[in-house]
């Protein structure tokens, strides 16, 4: 029962986490330079990523900080796997 305390807790972290991802890519694309249109940044292979002629300085900092909560997400959900697996046997 604890292990399944742990991995249902490190799953709800990994949600949090994850909104708080979302939220701060939000905020970047409302930090376009002018002219760049939401299409034009979502549909890149290259994902805009680090690109100042799209997003401003501060849209920059909002996607260094989704990127962070976003690995960190899924670092939160692979541990609540684990931590699953190990509850199972």
């Amino acid at each position: 029962m604890p292990d399944l305390i742990v991995s249902a807790a490190l799953t709800v972290a990994g949600v949090v986490s994850a909104t708080a991802a979302v939220i701060n890519e939000r905020r970047m694309q409302r930090h376009r330079q002018p002219g760049v249109t939401y299409a034009q940044v979502t549909f890149r292979k290259d994902g805009a990523w680090r690109r100042s002629d799209l997003f401003t300085s501060e849209g920059l900092a909002y996607q260094a900080k989704a990127a962070r909560y976003g690995m960190a997400a899924v670092g939160l959900w692979v541990l609540a796997l684990i931590a699953r697996v190990v509850a199972a046997r």
